[in-house]
């Protein structure tokens, strides 16, 4: 990974976007493919796409999602205490003390998860499941009036920090899911400049939504209309303590990409991404779908007459957490996986 390419994959991690709010992540993701790419288009919901190769027989599709977990300001209260709502699968239980920005249209406020100190707590209070409704957003503010002032319900809401390396190569961030999926999106395409007499149109799209409802990449596979697709994701790893292998599986960081094969996803793409990763000497793991993926593959599947989908992921513990930790390699590899895989596929599916 270069300089310039990590100081694009900081920006992305960093810049809070969360769903239905992507629009400062697709310009710096557009800014970004602009460079190596002329055929750009959005739609109206905001979903990306950069063509490379246009008019060729068969299409090839690659998609991450720009969107991040959030919340959302639905009510303020007298004191101007700030309540909210979810973006998308948040867990309550993660939220107090964490330091939270309101994304307003004047900029960013900075803002305290409170909930009432143990201290405060009774017996019963403190052995009662936390939810968003015992938690509030404290901006200093003196009441109603003055909170009105910086914040309006409908701000939308981002919590956790931004992007730490740590040890061994791995790193943390409030947003790896997906931001990763898109910075893999673009650096695919990247690499596929380079490359002569490319068989495939190749469409790469960074979409938008899919933490509300996996739908945004739908409506753009409707729009490109792909041969197949693959949609590159994170996925929960199975590499910390707690968790039974025998119902998740046996996936970890640091080990390279994984390959979903199973129900929704398509056999033989399974096959060949596998044989893609053999042929170039990329540690690859194998997850399995039982019939939902849980990405932007799902509502490809369904476009027009069907499409034939795949999944790679980059392994990743504590999803929607504010410390979302996995191994920069594992990105890379990735990378040169898909980038052999539509080299060498015939998408004859």
């Amino acid at each position: 990974m270069t300089n310039e390419q990590k100081k694009f994959l900081v920006d992305l991690v960093n810049t809070p976007a969360p769903s239905g709010h992507e629009e400062p992540v697709q310009k710096i993701w557009e800014k970004e493919v602009k460079q190596f790419c002329s055929n750009l288009s959005r739609d109206i919901h905001g979903n990306l796409s950069a063509v490379l190769n246009p008019g060729k027989e068969k299409t090839i599709m690659i998609v991450g999602h720009s969107d991040e977990i959030g919340l959302i300001i639905n009510y303020i209260n007298n004191e101007g205490f700030i309540y909210v709502r979810p973006i998308g699968g948040v867990d309550p239980t993660i939220l107090a003390s964490h330091r939270a920005r309101i994304l307003t249209k004047k900029g960013p406020v900075s803002a305290a998860i409170g909930r009432t100190s143990l201290h405060l707590l009774t017996n019963t209070q403190r052995d009662k499941k936390l939810e968003l409704h015992d938690l509030w957003l404290d901006i200093g503010a003196k009441n109603r009036k003055d909170a009105e002032k910086y914040v309006s319900v409908g701000d939308p809401v981002v919590f956790g920090g931004d992007y730490e390396e740590m040890t061994n190569g791995t790193a943390m961030a409030r947003c790896w899911d997906n931001r990763i999926g898109v910075y893999i999106v673009a650096e695919t395409l990247r690499k596929l400049t380079k490359v002569k007499n490319l068989k495939h149109t190749v469409c790469g799209v960074s979409s938008v939504q899919e933490e509300t409802g996996v739908w945004g990449a739908g409506v753009n596979a409707y729009s490109n209309k792909p041969t197949a697709a693959v949609a590159i994701d994170v996925i929960p790893c199975s590499d910390q303590p707690e968790i039974p292998k025998e119902k998740f599986g046996n996936t970890k960081i640091a080990a390279g990409p994984v390959i979903t094969r199973g129900v929704r996803t398509n056999n033989k793409m399974a096959e060949e991404l596998v044989e893609s990763a053999k042929r170039k000497k990329i540690p690859y793991q194998i997850d399995v779908d039982y019939g939902h993926t849980w990405t932007d593959a799902d509502p490809i599947s369904q476009s027009r007459g069907g499409v034939a989908i795949g999944v790679v992921s980059v392994p990743t513990r504590y999803l929607h957490t504010s410390v979302e930790t996995l191994c920069l390699k594992d990105i890379e590899l990735t990378v040169d996986l898909l980038t052999e895989y539509i080299i060498k596929t015939k998408l004859e599916y």
